[in-house]
């Protein structure tokens, strides 16, 4: 039998199975009332895998030789009741449409013999994953855009590429973004895409997609154990955010918003507070200014600043403890 492909290699690597390592931008902290809201996670910003020391893949029996002289049909029936239960372990927001083996082989998995079967299945939603099984292990999952643009780079490498969606709902990705935009409402000739990079902690990832008349989007869709919808964002709304657009420039990338500004502030407003401990309690709902709460021993009773920032014009202001009390403001840090 064949030995696995690099490209087998990569699809695992951005699967999970090798790891991967993102380049993170930071996204400020979201809007709303002081309902503790927290910073939201970062996501990728530049989409770059880290091969890493390639498993051995013994055995592996490709997508065409699976196929080669079954009843098409069938083995796609067997494909979707052997990936139903993948996607609910990896508790991967898609309901099958379609499904289809992609390969199978042995591999050393902790020290372990490990068998993995790779399916590719269609999701009702409009997305499309490539999920990858292993006896004794957790299963894994990488999306149809993750797996196109690591193709796509494989094919400039000079290097055979075959582990990239082809179901027929799922192999034109530009198609397949078009249809999840329109459910925002945009209008997009599709120049170009590219996968942008995830979130870890919202089990989201980001693809980031140029229309033909120069507008980009940042598009962000669900990834295993992930609810959410899917959801558009401008380039120039990324730019704000501080994450740079590839493929679309929309000007410079703002700083972003971090622990880090919160203490500049306080020394750029004359607050001498060397910090020990800080946190974000929340934003405001009207004047919008981040509420944020400091350990320092320069003030013992503990202190709570309210900030403003980018081109936010409301007043900087810090109370003790007991006075951000009446702002519904609890302190974790002091004792009442």
């Amino acid at each position: 039998m064949a030995r696995i492909s690099d490209r087998f290699a990569a699809l695992l690597t951005a699967a999970g199975l090798l790891g991967y390592g993102i380049a993170l931008a930071q996204i400020p902290p979201p809007t709303g009332g002081l309902a503790g809201a927290q910073p939201q996670a970062p996501i990728g910003a530049d989409g770059s895998l880290m091969q890493g020391d390639a498993q051995k893949i013994d055995d592996y029996v490709d997508r065409a030789h699976i196929l080669k002289g079954q009843d098409i049909a069938k083995a796609r029936a067997a494909a979707r009741e052997s990936s139903t239960p993948l996607v609910r372990a990896l508790e991967l927001n898609c309901e099958i449409t379609e499904a289809e083996p992609v390969g199978r082989g042995t591999a050393k998995v902790s020290g372990k013999s490990a068998r993995l079967e790779i399916y590719e299945v269609a999701c009702s939603n409009g997305l499309g994953y490539l999920l990858v099984s292993q006896t004794g292990n957790a299963p894994y999952a990488t999306s149809c855009f993750s797996a196109d643009t690591t193709h796509a780079e494989e094919v400039a490498a000079g290097r055979k590429s075959d582990m990239y969606c082809q179901l027929e709902a799922n192999k034109d990705v530009k198609g397949m973004a078009t249809r999840l935009m329109s459910g925002a409402t945009i209008t997009c000739a599709i120049r170009t895409l590219r996968w942008l990079g995830a979130s870890t902690a919202s089990h989201t990832e980001y693809t980031e997609v140029a229309c033909d008349d120069g507008r980009g989007y940042l598009l962000r869709t669900a990834q295993a154990g992930s609810e959410a919808k899917t959801s558009l964002m401008s380039c120039k709304e990324a730019a704000d955010k501080g994450i740079k657009c590839r493929l679309t420039d929309a000007g410079p990338v703002a700083k972003p918003v971090s622990m880090d500004t919160f203490k500049e502030s306080l020394a750029a407003n004359g607050v001498t507070c060397s910090v020990n401990q800080s946190r974000l309690v929340g934003q405001e709902s009207t004047r919008k200014r981040y509420v944020v709460e400091f350990q320092c021993p320069e003030h013992p009773e503990g202190i709570v600043a309210f900030i403003p920032t980018g081109d936010n014009t409301n007043k900087f202001e810090t109370m003790d403890c007991a006075h951000a009390v009446a702002q519904q403001v609890l302190c974790e840090f002091t004792a009442p």
